[in-house]
């Protein structure tokens, strides 16, 4: 305004605040007009970009939702919403008024106070805003919208106005991606022609915000993209930056804060936000000086600090839809990669997965052996030896096998399953050489003490007494002899009292030895470790293994089922058990992931067992499916917990939704759903290096090879409802299984 015109201005100001109509018809007409911006924002791909990429960067801040707000709810205000809104936030309390230009401040204050000083508090209330979480874990959003070329954001959560990080990441974000010498224009659009446009800023309102890297390149250019910028990032928090690079964003942020200054309405601007946002009105003189003070060192440090994968969010508008799903295959393969296979000199198969994220290191050494390769008489001999590593070596008692590894923090465990056995140990990476000396040690020189040996076959004894008091338990034992009478998989891995009667030192002895073989075992190391510190490690502590075949015979073929096994037990229990077991597929049949998408299908709570055993007829408190897959067949397990005088029921259900699931098969949506599940589920579990290099390296050992999981994905997407239809067929097969009924009171 013309300083002469100031009293109408701030009366003006003054009726906006105190006396708006919200005119009923002016109201609708915004409205409508409001609701076309919306329909503009969506079809604008550098609107959508930026909506699609707050709502996917924040999970509980209201900066996830569109300032215009959504249509649906939109369209149920009224006049009374306007009203009651304006009332409570546009309050004296909430207000601040900056004034700049040709005037006398003694005056207008004056005049302000005179018109605006009467005007009442509004009701003190202030919106408590949900603070958002940390994010650990790199996020991927992608919509499909017909455009010609892609708009891609990289985002990393950042700071707030107050934050002291703020003026580092600032001048980051003007080295990296404002002007053209900034690096992400010379290094990804000029010299490398992957973009068509790249910029960055750090967006930084009162809560934290974002650190945004924004693009608009062709399609096909997309994944390369990614890498390429991320590699600019880690070469940034790797070498830093340079001093000219400095000195030109400090000049440019003075520069454009002068050019500011040079309309009144600029200033008042600043004054404003500054008291209002920070509570000091010259916050924008002092963001000046703080930016000059801010050293290399400092921007190396916030680069470290915020810009992580873990902290990034990629959005991403294509043609295609699907870029960002093949982008986070690919980068699960290469990833997959990572994992090297050293050979040492004895040609035993040492895994090594590098992941510096903690100071973590997860350890496995397994063998092949357990249930698998015993015999009736000597049934548990795998379980006892795995307990017997941790009973002492030729310089270790057990206590101080415990005192060693305890001391240090260290998680040590010897386990045996159906088929393999061995030990597994997490540590601290400061600890990663003890570890392996104690690995070393247990794996090699084991002594069996008899009296360990003694106390071991009394706690042994105690679990098989007890390994029926749970009615799962005691009808899986059973039903396992039913579907097995060849096969050592009958046993329990506990063996049985007799069997372990009959097993003596000299049997451990000769047991251990026969396993220790570089032909039969593998190392599997994941977590804050070297690849070439583990060679020189695993040369050191496990170079005195030998190579031989192992003299184990191979375990009898079971035949196949030729007409229904079933049984009836009584028990004592409140509860009764109906299971039908099928014989399954091993680890290298072409079914093993159709399988194992159809008996998700059958668990899930959504499937048809819980759908009609227990949501629609309330006959069960727990039904489900599952399997065990082995070298040698396995099985296949549906089961329902009911009362006794629900079991019939039970069997007739069962028995008719394998027969309309083997007719039918899945619905599409059934199927997706499954596939989804199963994705999630094993990308969850291999979070943690423990696992991780356990199933890997388990993979290893049984021939599978340890980058058998980075087909996981395709292999489950490739399942159709032509195979599960096919699977259900073959393996559900109602007139040969095995059906035990345990029925309690």
């Amino acid at each position: 305004i013309l300083k002469e015109h100031i009293d109408i201005a701030l009366d003006v100001l003054k009726e906006m605040l105190t006396s708006p109509l919200f005119d009923a018809k002016e109201l609708a007409k915004e409205k409508e007009v409001i609701k076309r911006e919306m329909d503009l924002a969506r079809d604008d791909p550098s609107r959508r970009i930026s909506r699609l990429t707050f709502s996917s960067a924040y999970t509980r801040h209201p900066y996830r939702v569109p300032i215009i707000g959504y249509k649906e709810n939109f369209e149920r205000l009224d006049r009374e919403d306007i009203a009651g809104f304006f009332k409570t936030n546009y309050a004296p309390e909430k207000t601040v008024m900056a004034v700049v230009g040709d005037i006398d401040k003694e005056t207008v204050f004056k005049d302000i106070e005179g018109l605006f000083g009467d005007i009442p508090r509004g009701d003190n209330q202030f919106t408590v805003v949900p603070m958002e979480p940390e994010h650990i874990a790199e996020n991927y959003r992608e919509e499909k919208l017909d455009i010609e070329g892609a708009y891609l954001n990289i985002v990393f959560h950042s700071t707030g106005v107050l934050d002291r990080d703020l003026y580092a990441l600032d001048i980051l974000s003007y080295i990296m991606g404002q002007g053209e010498s900034s690096i992400l224009n010379q290094n990804i659009r000029i010299k490398k022609q992957l973009v068509l446009s790249i910029s960055s800023y750090n967006y930084t309102p009162k809560y934290p915000g974002l650190f945004v890297i924004s693009s608009v390149l062709k399609e096909e250019n997309v994944k390369e993209a990614i890498d390429e910028i991320l590699n600019e990032i880690e070469l940034i928090k790797e070498k830093g930056l340079s001093e000219d690079g400095l000195a030109r964003a400090k000049n440019n942020f003075l520069a454009g804060h002068i050019y500011r200054k040079e309309t009144v309405e600029s200033q008042a601007n600043d004054m404003a936000i500054g008291e209002l946002l920070t509570g000091n009105a010259d916050f924008f003189e002092l963001y000046i000086e703080r930016l000059k003070s801010i050293n290399l060192h400092d921007i190396q440090k916030a680069a470290e600090k915020y810009l992580r994968r873990d902290n990034m969010s990629v959005c991403l508008l294509s043609k295609s839809g699907n870029v960002l799903e093949l982008y986070s295959e690919e980068t699960a393969q290469r990833e997959a990669k990572q994992i090297k296979k050293v050979t040492l000199k004895n040609d035993l198969a040492v895994l090594v997965s590098e992941n510096p994220s903690l100071p973590i290191v997860s350890m496995c050494l397994l063998f092949k052996g357990g249930v698998r390769l015993e015999t009736e008489e000597q049934n548990g001999i795998s379980m006892l030896a795995s307990l017997m590593f941790m009973d002492g070596t030729d310089s270790m008692t057990r206590e101080e096998i415990a005192l060693f590894f305890e001391s240090k923090g260290m998680q040590v465990e010897a386990y045996s399953g159906n088929n393999s056995l061995g030990i597994r140990v997490s540590c601290l990476s400061e600890h990663t050489e003890d570890a392996f000396r104690l690995l070393s040690d247990l794996c090699v020189n084991s002594v069996f003490p008899e009296a360990e040996l003694t106390r071991e076959k009394d706690e042994l004894y105690s679990v098989i007494d007890m390994q029926d008091n749970e009615i799962f338990n005691h009808g899986h034992r059973r039903l396992k002899e039913l579907l097995f009478k060849a096969h050592p998989y009958r046993f329990q891995k506990t063996g049985t009292h007799k069997s372990l009667a009959n097993i003596k030192r000299q049997d451990l002895e000769r047991f251990h030895k026969e396993i220790l073989s570089v032909d039969n075992m593998v190392l599997g190391i994941s977590g804050d470790c070297k690849s070439d510190e583990i060679r020189i490690l695993g040369e050191k502590y496990f170079s005195v293994l030998p190579f031989r075949k192992p003299a184990f015979p191979l375990p009898a073929k079971e035949p196949a089922i030729d007409k229904i096994r079933d049984i009836l037990i009584n028990t004592d229990k409140e509860q009764s058990l109906v299971l039908f077991g099928f014989h399954g597929i091993d680890i290298y049949s072409k079914d093993r992931y159709a399988v194992e998408v159809m008996l998700d299908m059958l668990s899930r709570e959504s499937g048809i067992l819980f759908k009609n055993i227990r949501e629609k007829e309330g006959f069960a408190y727990a039904t489900g499916a599952f399997e065990f897959v082995g070298l040698d067949t396995g099985y296949i397990v549906i089961y329902a917990l009911t009362s006794k005088e629900n079991i019939d029921s039970v069997k007739e259900i069962i028995s008719k939704q394998i027969k309309l699931f083997k007719e039918k098969g899945p619905s599409s949506e059934e199927l997706e759903i499954s596939k989804n599940h199963l994705m999630a589920a094993q990308r969850i579990a291999n979070e943690t290096n423990a696992h991780f290099i356990f199933t890997t390296s388990m993979d290893e050992l049984y021939g599978l090879g340890y980058n058998n999981y980075t087909d996981y994905d395709s292999k489950i997407n490739s399942i159709t409802r032509q195979d599960i239809k096919r699977v259900a067929g073959d393996y559900l097969t109602l007139d040969k299984c095995a059906i035990l009924i345990s029925e309690g009171k």
